[in-house]
């Protein structure tokens, strides 16, 4: 019954935090019980998913010169030849993000930025109470263990290094 009514709760948030992003929360149950949650953070609708298309290409190309991409309250970035995440600003506002040179007005890349930095936030901070598996779609995966120190290992998602 919890899990039911947390999935509702889950659900009945997504729309009160923009139009661009969707958080996915499902877990596999099996014979053997229950398996870790995953979240998957995806754009959603046609603007929002070529907005982030260009911008995670660009994340990318950033990731591979050894630049760090900063996604509001976490950072990401390659060190030793590992992708790490760890977090950044405490206070998240629009300088908190790497922002891309798209041809989108800054308005727009700030709420599209900011609405994903939310998710994301969300999405890690479950993850972080329960162990389970984030996904940002084009860019990046991590798995993390209940109550894991920071920073956390990731994988690139979608592309390679």
């Amino acid at each position: 019954m919890w899990l039911l009514l947390l999935l509702l709760k889950v659900a009945s948030l997504a729309p009160a935090l923009g139009q661009d992003w969707g958080l996915t929360q499902s877990q596999t149950l099996t014979a053997g019980g229950a398996k870790a949650w995953r979240y998957t953070l995806s754009p959603r609708g046609e603007e929002a998913r070529a907005l982030w298309e260009a911008l995670s290409l660009q994340y990318r190309d950033h990731l591979r010169a050894g630049y760090r991409v900063d996604l509001g309250g976490w950072r990401l970035y390659f060190l030793g030849g590992k992708l790490r995440l760890e977090r950044h600003c405490q206070a998240v506002n629009p300088a908190c993000f790497t922002f891309g040179a798209l041809p989108v007005d800054k308005a727009r890349q700030d709420r599209f930025l900011m609405e994903l930095g939310a998710l994301l936030d969300r999405a890690l901070g479950e993850a972080a109470r329960t162990g389970g598996t984030v996904t940002l779609s084009r860019l990046f995966r991590v798995e993390l263990r209940r109550n894991q120190a920071l920073p956390y290992p990731a994988a690139p998602s979608g592309w390679k290094p």
